[in-house]
């Protein structure tokens, strides 16, 4: 099932590309010859009208091509005002960036979609409250739902950290419903130092507290601790090693704290309580400060403190564009801390790791395949735009020195360029591949 995941995530991802070209090209009159899904031998193909479409063997890509497109190639005069390469360039851009945008466009319309039929929130119940924090010095208890602040209504967790970065420093009136009462609490956030997910230093507001998770059992590893001792999903994780447990966070502390340990987990299933013994396995791992760390896992996901929101049409647009704007910028600052080696070079995966994630994913339903979906299709989008020859962002980089000497590039510096960028691409596939294929031998997935 994993390959037909990957093949139909790929597959719509490279025929939303192509799609963009094509188009594109047939709607400013460009004669296509041939529509590809996969590069290399045809395996299937039909031509309609003028233009064949085929399906062929190496399933990485894809590709349209245009009359008049290679360099070199001879036409007859009737033809040349249907050849690419004799198109002005707001033609000829639109035509390349189209693939790109395309991707993009895909990807906003599938979170629109997502946000139409229903996004899971965490609720804004309270769980874990730190110690000497805000919330602590205010009497905030685990099991508080927050129903107002400031006179807001808080519907989910997100309400409540929206409203803390709006309101830097200032003291908030959190209305709470605890046990059947509701009363108000006031608390005033604490700037903090915290790290982005890059590792890199910042400041934030908070009251020192953290969603409520109950300790059940939401998902369990193949092959890992839980799952070798039998953890089911839904089971209830009541204590372990005789300390009882309230949510989730109690319980990871106390694995986290044990790697190599045998703790004594007493569960209850259904009607039923029983003990079981469960090792976590060591796992070491390096902090945002560079620094080594151990800790405890066994191989298990939380089963949330959700709800379904659905969101109106102007507001599922509004948060589809926002979401798809905010992961291609993440994905663009991503490059550059690659390149500056703030993210280690190992992480770069290929279509291994992509054929892994899509099947994890879909096994987690189709919300989070489609996330997954519209993800990778913003990197796709992103990636092409990049100034490397052979790419779309190289065949761009062209129209635009072309568009300042008022001439093209000669056949041979293109030639010469789109064999460098090649070169480039290979190897850098090349060692996403090495990456999936080390991630493998380690048993890692991702």
């Amino acid at each position: 099932m994993i390959i037909i995941y990957a093949v139909v995530l790929l597959g719509v991802l490279i025929f939303v590309h192509e799609a963009g070209h094509f188009l594109l090209a047939k709607l400013l009159g460009v004669k296509v010859l041939k529509f590809s899904l996969g590069f290399g031998p045809k395996i299937i193909g039909w031509k309609f009208g003028e233009t064949e479409y085929l399906l062929s063997a190496v399933p990485l890509g894809g590709y349209v091509k245009m009359l008049g497109e290679e360099p070199g190639e001879e036409l007859d005069e009737s033809e040349k005002n249907r050849a690419y390469n004799y198109q002005p360039v707001w033609k000829r851009f639109a035509i390349v960036f189209s693939g790109p945008f395309f991707n993009l466009l895909f990807a906003a319309k599938v979170f629109v979609l997502i946000f139409l039929l229903g996004v899971p929130l965490p609720l804004s119940d309270i769980g874990k409250v730190q110690e000497n924090s805000p919330a602590a010095a205010a009497g905030l208890l685990t099991g508080d739902r927050v129903v107002q602040i400031n006179g807001k209504a808080v519907e989910s967790w997100l309400d409540i950290l929206t409203i803390l970065n709006d309101n830097p420093g200032k003291t908030l009136l959190f209305k709470i419903k605890r046990n059947g009462r509701v009363f108000d609490i006031p608390v005033r956030p604490e700037k903090k130092a915290d790290k982005n997910i890059f590792g890199e230093d910042k400041e934030v507001w908070s009251i020192g507290i953290e969603p409520l998770l109950f300790p059940v059992v939401g998902e369990v590893m193949k092959g890992l601790r839980a799952d070798e001792a039998g953890l089911l999903k839904g089971d209830r994780i009541i204590e372990i090693s005789g300390t009882t447990l309230k949510t989730w966070q109690d319980m990871t502390m106390l694995i986290h704290a044990s790697p190599e340990k045998p703790l004594r987990f007493r569960i209850q299933r259904g009607g039923q309580v029983m003990d079981m013994t469960i090792t976590p396995r060591k796992e070491t791992y390096k902090t945002p400060d560079g620094d080594e760390k151990s800790i405890g896992l066994i191989g298990i996901k939380p089963a949330g403190n959700d709800f379904i929101k659905k969101y109106g049409l102007p507001e599922a647009v509004s948060l589809g564009l926002k979401r798809t704007w905010d992961i291609s910028v993440l994905t663009v600052v991503s490059m550059v801390k690659l390149i500056q080696r703030v993210i280690p070079s190992n992480t770069i995966g290929g279509p291994i790791m992509i054929f892994q994630m899509a099947g994890e994913q879909a096994s987690q339903g189709a919300l989070n395949f489609f996330t997954f979906m519209a993800v990778i299709s913003i990197n796709l989008g992103i990636l092409n735009l990049l100034p490397i020859p052979i790419l779309d962002g190289g065949h761009i980089l062209f129209l635009g020195i072309e568009t300042i000497r008022r001439r093209p590039l000669s056949k041979n510096v293109v030639m010469i360029a789109q064999r460098a960028g090649l070169v480039f691409l290979l190897t850098l596939m090349a060692f996403a591949f090495y990456n999936d294929i080390v991630r493998l031998f380690a048993g890692k997935m991702f």
